[in-house]
């Protein structure tokens, strides 16, 4: 007899192409994925994968029953989601955010997400976008809410905000600086880290100012630059929307300067699954939190995030 889990374990093997990374992805082993296989192989008297220089990849046979295979999971999930409502979304999703997000509309978005759907967890990992984009592709995280668009076929990104970036300093250093940005080479410039657009954007201006003699002081983390600029260690570019309280308190000022770089555009991005209605769920809250308006519609989806941190079928 044919059971969901063999369905659910030759959909995830499908897509990842790898017995490893299946196991892995539904939380188990890699012999329980395995036995699951030899036994649906052997209900349907067929072969569904083969091993072909390393690689797992579906026969003929495997190819031509997949779609179906996606559509059981799907009208499965779906089933129990118009059942259930909220109560049918449980289990643990994977979450990557960018700094910029928890100090923005991160603690409304987890909010949202606890009161709709209270049988979900969250585990949330925060870092720079460049290994934000690494974990999303390598499965290690559902969602990434990311500089983005990441640019890769098998990604889906929606915008999830987008914030101008400012010059901004203490106002003891602000008081000597006049309009031109030719002048910050007095101080340190305070940036993102080496790897982001920020600051090789920043680097190209100066660079084409010939500016050679600027100084940068490349930062990951975005409290620290916060605190760097407090301080009076040097001119950062940040987003208005992250010191908000060291504006209204006049520890921080804004410098009207003539050049900025390009704000910053956030995207929550995830990989298209065959039954990732929780993902797509938890996508239209980032994006409704954000304030960005119109979201995805989840009516034809195929069923809830397939990793073990999803609807259990």
């Amino acid at each position: 007899m044919i059971n969901l889990k063999q369905l659910e374990t030759f959909v995830s093997i499908a897509s990842l192409g790898s017995f490893r990374l299946a196991a892995k992805q539904l939380c188990t082993t890699q012999p329980a994925i395995s036995v699951r296989i030899s036994n649906l192989e052997e209900t349907l008297n067929t072969s569904l994968f083969k091993r072909e220089k390393g690689n797992v990849v579906l026969t003929p046979k495997g190819r031509a029953l997949l779609p179906m295979a996606e559509n059981i999971l799907s009208s499965t999930t779906q089933f129990m989601y118009k059942a259930n409502g909220s109560n049918a979304l449980s289990g643990l999703i994977k979450i990557g955010v960018s700094e910029t997000i928890v100090h923005t509309w991160l603690p409304t978005f987890l909010a949202t997400i606890n009161k709709r759907y209270p049988a979900i967890e969250i585990e949330l990992v925060v870092d720079a976008t460049v290994n934000l984009s690494k974990e999303l592709l390598a499965h290690n995280i559902d969602i990434a809410i990311l500089l983005g668009p990441i640019s890769s076929p098998q990604v889906i990104n929606y915008p999830v905000g987008e914030y101008p970036l400012h010059w901004v300093s203490s106002p003891e250093i602000a008081m000597k600086l006049d309009l031109s940005s030719q002048h910050f080479t007095n101080w340190p410039i305070i940036t993102y880290s080496r790897n982001t657009a920020p600051y090789h954007a920043i680097q190209r201006h100066f660079s084409e100012k010939k500016m050679s003699s600027v100084r940068y002081y490349s930062v990951s983390a975005l409290s620290a630059s916060i605190k760097l600029a407090e301080s009076g260690v040097g001119i950062a570019i940040l987003p208005k929307e992250v010191i908000q309280s060291q504006l209204q308190d006049g520890s921080l000022t804004v410098i009207d300067a003539k050049w900025t770089p390009e704000p910053l555009k956030f995207t929550a991005s995830y990989i298209k699954k065959p039954d990732d209605l929780l993902i797509e769920e938890v996508v239209n809250i980032a994006i409704k939190s954000s304030d960005k308006g119109e979201t995805i519609k989840t009516t034809s989806t195929k069923g809830s995030n397939g990793s073990c941190s999803g609807t259990h079928l």
